[in-house]
């Protein structure tokens, strides 16, 4: 990541520059929308090459644009102390399948024990039903190497 990165003082800069290294998320076509110290949200619109031979989104795109939202919420609150952040395990429920339209994403901080970090992100479609629930336990990494108890 660039330098810029650690620069926090600017939310909406920060986005700008974190929107660029994204990507992953860019390729998707998902989009940072807001970023705070309390949660993150993105929005995505529904792409048809996204679509399974079902025609409903793909459960891996959808996943892929609720981790990204995560990546940049992590990134933007994380403790100086640390390098950065990985996702250590992902469960992720979906519960109504989607096919054309916009989604928004909005990830917040569930727990935090030292290193280890529970975010969870709801997605919801353009009527506010919800659409899937993702909680990811990561791992902050830190700059020195000193302790590797979670």
């Amino acid at each position: 990541m660039q330098t810029d990165i650690q620069d926090r003082t600017d939310s909406n800069r920060w986005l700008k520059v974190f929107y660029k290294t994204d990507t992953f998320g860019n390729l998707l076509g998902a989009k940072a929308i807001s970023v705070s110290r309390t949660e993150c949200v993105y929005e995505y619109e529904v792409q048809n090459v996204h679509l399974n031979p079902n025609g409903i989104l793909h459960g891996g795109i959808l996943f892929s644009v609720m981790d990204s939202c995560q990546g940049g919420f992590i990134h933007f609150f994380l403790d100086p102390i640390y390098k950065y952040a990985a996702t250590g395990t992902a469960t992720i429920r979906y519960l109504k399948p989607i096919q054309s339209g916009s989604v928004r994403i909005r990830s917040t901080l569930k727990e935090q024990k030292r290193r280890r970090l529970v975010i969870v992100s709801h997605v919801y479609d353009e009527e506010g039903a919800e659409i899937a629930v993702l909680e990811e336990i990561w791992i902050a990494i830190p700059k020195e190497r000193t302790d590797d108890s979670v």
